[in-house]
């Protein structure tokens, strides 16, 4: 839908980032609480360096944006940044492990100033079948921990961090469980003089950016669709972390348990036959 109504006056997709940025100037009048994109800004828009100039500018006043990063698979002595430099920048943390020459190859939101970066890992993390049912607390290079956007926003708002390096996810319902907004209908809003939406909508709120579209391809599948939005995904995450609510394994005695008490209930039922076919 926004794709559609927006492409009149700003063209295609990927729009001009100085959207993103009246976008952001927009909800930081309703004080949210932060605000994050699901989107790699990892590359320069050559064409319109004015608006990239304006995004940089906005995201570095802002103190509650934060934006993405992504590690790739690479290999070799030569490959990828040396943490050891830039974890400060990422908010990486260096565990008794770390090893002071790891590499990592990660795309990175070189758009904004790096002084400026509030950045964590969205790296997909499917299961065997391919299905996503966790979301990565940190990812583990050769000791150091890159934090993911959920970790990293967690641990930036005080919230509980659970043990291990992933969360299984507490699902709330179906794909587009989360309220929603449409980009347009809310970019059209801050330009009126006399907005028709709610002033405090956003207040106090966790606001996230991203896209639904197929034709974007930011969708992965879950246990509740084959085409789940990257956007609800991340948003799930930070959901379980903000309310303590993600599932955790069942001990590994409770299936004998489980087991045992069946059986003794089917005993019981011989001993007093019952009949299951009685009417």
């Amino acid at each position: 839908k926004s794709l559609a109504a927006m492409a009149e006056d700003v063209g295609k997709w990927p729009w001009p980032r100085a959207l993103h940025a009246e976008l952001i100037q927009g909800l930081l009048k309703q004080n949210p609480r932060a605000i994050l994109f699901d989107m790699i800004f990892s590359e320069p828009d050559v064409a319109r360096r004015e608006s990239d100039a304006l995004f940089a500018g906005t995201v570095a006043a802002s103190g509650r944006v934060y934006l993405p990063l992504l590690k790739l698979e690479g290999s070799g002595p030569e490959a990828g940044a040396p943490l050891a430099e830039i974890a400060p920048l990422i908010g990486a943390l260096q565990s008794h492990q770390a090893n002071p020459a790891a590499r990592a190859v990660l795309l990175l939101p070189t758009v904004v100033s790096p002084d400026h970066w509030r950045t964590g890992a969205i790296n997909f993390l499917p299961d065997a079948d391919g299905v996503a049912r966790r979301y990565a607390l940190y990812l583990d290079v050769d000791g150091w921990h890159i934090p993911s956007l959920p970790g990293r926003l967690a641990r930036d708002l005080g919230d509980t961090l659970p043990r291990g390096e992933a969360l299984t996810l507490a699902w709330r319902g179906d794909r587009f469980a989360h309220p929603r907004v449409s980009y347009s209908d809310l970019y059209a809003d801050l330009q009126r003089q006399k907005p028709r939406r709610p002033a405090n909508e956003f207040a106090d709120k966790i606001v996230i950016i991203g896209t639904t579209a197929s034709g974007l391809h930011d969708l992965k599948p879950s246990p509740l669709h084959s085409q789940h939005p990257g956007s609800e995904i991340l948003a799930t995450a930070i959901d379980n972390l903000k309310n303590q609510r993600f599932m955790t394994p069942v001990s590994p005695w409770a299936g004998w348990v489980l087991a045992a008490l069946a059986t003794a209930g089917l005993l019981l039922a011989f001993q007093r036959r019952f009949n299951t076919m009685h009417i």
